[in-house]
């Protein structure tokens, strides 16, 4: 192909989409490197190449926008894989969940949990963004538990929820012990077993 022929490289600040990408990129790698207390829109302007008024145009404090970058990041990583078994697709997804939380992950999630409760903007993108979504998809997979036999079909959904992934955010948010997959399944077990049919 001719010179005359090849696209010419794009200069100056990515647009659209790829701006957007570009700063929940550089927010997540930000939150990793300094933890919420060294995380700034100017940082993360920075290292996205990005107008701080661009970012404002999207998320409006950096509560909300440490949020993003973080959900952005984690929320692929925990996604249920499934299979025939929708007890076993849980119990493979905590311990998956265990693993991504016991280092600097979670050490973000318990700095957001904590911004969330003094900025409403944060922890509107926590529940809408984070919480809420897990738990409707958590909810999909136990009713195709319930469907196939493998759960009993009187049970309360969020309350099983509840009982599944509240003890891994309470170790999260109250260090008290550590977080890891072998626990994780431990603690599907001991759920699942009073939800089985009779």
């Amino acid at each position: 192909m001719s010179a005359s022929k090849r696209q010419p490289r794009r200069r100056g600040r990515p647009q659209g989409d790829e701006v957007k990408v570009a700063i929940l990129k550089a927010a997540n790698e930000l939150l990793e490197e300094q933890g919420y207390s060294g995380f700034t829109i100017e940082a993360v302007a920075a290292r996205a190449g990005a107008a701080r008024s661009t970012i404002y145009r999207w998320w409006p404090n950096r509560g909300a926008l440490a949020m993003a970058g973080f959900l952005s990041e984690t929320a692929p990583k925990i996604a249920y894989k499934w299979t025939k078994s929708p007890i076993s697709d849980i119990k493979k997804q905590m311990m998956v969940v265990a693993e991504v939380y016991s280092g600097k992950v979670g050490r973000t999630i318990s700095a957001l949990v904590a911004q969330s409760q003094r900025d409403p903007e944060t922890l509107k993108a926590l529940l809408e963004g984070y919480v809420q979504p897990r738990r409707e998809e958590a909810k999909r997979v136990l009713m195709r538990g319930i469907e196939c036999g493998e759960l009993r079909k009187n049970i309360d959904l969020d309350i099983v929820v509840d009982s599944l992934y509240g003890p891994i955010w309470y170790r999260i948010v109250v260090p008290h012990a550590p977080i890891s997959a072998r626990w994780a399944g431990k603690l599907a077990d001991q759920v699942f077993r009073g939800l089985r049919p009779e």
